[in-house]
């Protein structure tokens, strides 16, 4: 069976970058249709550009800056599969398997689609929402009782599921709140006011920019997704500005990485044990020492705009 060669598109911020990412899709099989030194492009010229038809694009840009989150806007509305490139992720790997790696992640980015990767305003801080046995109705009862003016916070909703059950799950949480819910399996960026519904079957990395991007891994050990991965990266992305909310769940994924996300000045939260269906995973995350609050769902949702309105005035993010 052949295997199909994708015509790319290649934006970068400097040469450098350019030659890298064109040696990179060229070594993962693909070929370089078109490529664009970014800064070489004001933002008037961007807005008149004719942009080449490719079947990808692979993009290394600064998004701190105007220009380069016009370059998003823009790829945004060419309904073309983007892929945000990190190459710190990347960095410790030899040149076959980066290539290998980055071959993969095309592979996985052209077969879903344009990523909307901007849904709003980048988020300020990033939640990890953990459930397994139980978990789907306590996480639905939180954001039920959920302001949708918090603005500034983003949610990786980790569920112990079946993928063949993803879209229920979806559809469970979009018919209880008015935040906006996404799927894993195009790339984002991080945005307040949104849910990302972590897929479980495959892994995602966190870039220094906030972009989360689907990676073609598995999850490692007997959970999927995995808990204790995911609270990881986002703690490792984010550091003081991570955090997560243990709910009902049977087993002790999660409570591995309590140290590593306090470590790193996160808050870990988990549901009451008395209102579990199941309370192994809370009562495992307890066990650590680094559970700084303990609450049933509604009470946990009207802690959390609580926190979030001192966090407004007095800018201490320490609750």
């Amino acid at each position: 069976m052949s295997v199909q060669v994708l015509d790319v598109g290649v934006l970068s911020d400097t040469l450098a970058q350019q030659q890298d990412l064109q040696n990179l899709v060229q070594e993962s099989g693909n070929q370089v249709k078109a490529s664009i030194l970014c800064t070489s492009i004001s933002l008037e010229q961007l807005k008149e550009k004719k942009w080449p038809d490719v079947d990808l694009w692979v993009a290394r840009l600064d998004l701190q800056t105007e220009l380069g989150q016009q370059f998003v806007e823009e790829l945004e509305n060419l309904n073309v599969p983007v892929i945000y490139d990190e190459p710190q992720s990347l960095a410790n790997l030899d040149r076959k398997e980066r290539a290998k790696r980055f071959g993969s992640k095309i592979n996985l980015v052209s077969g879903s689609g344009v990523s909307s990767l901007l849904e709003g305003t980048r988020a300020k801080e990033v939640w990890i929402l953990a459930a397994s046995t139980g978990g789907v109705e306590a996480v639905v009862e939180f954001f039920r009782h959920l302001p949708e003016n918090i603005q500034d916070v983003a949610f990786l909703y980790v569920q112990h599921i079946d993928a063949k059950i993803s879209d229920t799950l979806k559809k469970a949480i979009t018919q209880n709140t008015d935040w906006k819910v996404f799927s894993c399996e195009k790339s984002h960026m991080l945005c307040g006011g949104c849910i990302y519904i972590v897929s479980p079957s495959n892994q995602f990395e966190i870039s220094s920019t906030g972009v989360l991007n689907p990676l073609n891994d598995a999850w490692v050990g007997p959970f999927s997704p995995s808990i204790d991965q995911a609270m990881a990266k986002v703690a490792r992305a984010f550091g003081k500005n991570a955090g997560a909310i243990i709910f009902s769940g049977m087993g002790d994924d999660g409570s591995k990485s309590c140290h590593f996300m306090k470590h790193n000045g996160g808050k870990i939260w988990v549901q009451a044990p008395e209102s579990c269906t199941v309370d192994s995973m809370p009562v495992s995350a307890q066990a650590t020492g680094c559970v700084s609050y303990s609450a049933v769902a509604a009470q946990l949702a009207a802690h959390f705009e609580q926190r979030n309105t001192v966090t407004h005035i007095t800018g201490n993010t320490g609750l």
